[in-house]
């Protein structure tokens, strides 16, 4: 299951590989930051970097949703295209809206990158609902598609795997949340953030 499974089985191999660093000794010259502060310094990065989690969840968002509309203005059941259908249009509309969204959290996520700001407050709100955005547009993809959408005869089966993986590395949802909160409890920020 994942971004790797196809090519796992392609390749026969069993899963993962795994690295072991026993009496490596690294040159001075090579150390990144302060020794004994690689945790922090690698934080550093995760938080910088956690807002492109979402930005590809909103690319690959974009494109289900317009194989959705595309298929909705297509496929006929009973004589009706299903894009005439209330729940179909109302699946669409909350992907659209849900997706417009997330993009907003993503910019200001960017935004706060590009200004040299502490980005882990936004990054984590991006990320967060980013990714949990693009699991529920896939799975409305999915449904619209019906079972031709289940089939690996079209590519949403595959996202539907591979933007499960978004909700858990990075930080998981729960980290997310953790961080968001946090922020907020102990006052490292304030609701609403630089526009409040």
């Amino acid at each position: 299951m994942g971004w790797r499974s196809e090519f796992i089985q392609t390749m026969g191999e069993g899963g993962p590989a795994s690295l072991i660093f026993d009496g490596v000794r690294v040159p001075h010259r090579n150390i990144l930051g302060e020794i004994g502060q690689g945790f922090t310094l690698g934080m550093e990065w995760i938080g910088k970097g956690r807002y492109t989690i979402p930005s590809h969840a909103i690319g690959i968002a974009e494109r289900v949703l317009q194989m959705a509309i595309d298929y909705a203005n297509t496929r006929e059941t009973f004589g009706a295209k299903i894009g005439t259908n209330q729940a179909i249009q109302w699946m669409i509309a909350d992907s659209e809206t849900e997706l417009e969204a997330a993009r907003w959290l993503v910019l200001r996520s960017a935004w706060t990158v590009d200004q040299g700001l502490d980005p882990r407050h936004a990054s984590s709100m991006g990320k967060l609902y980013g990714a949990g955005m693009v699991n529920r547009v896939v799975d409305r993809v999915l449904q619209i598609h019906g079972g031709m959408g289940y089939t690996r005869e079209l590519p949403i089966e595959r996202w539907y795997r591979q933007v499960r993986l978004y909700r858990i590395f990075e930080g998981t949802d729960e980290m997310q949340r953790l961080i968001i909160s946090r922020d907020l409890l102990r006052g490292y920020t304030k609701i609403g953030g630089h526009l409040a």
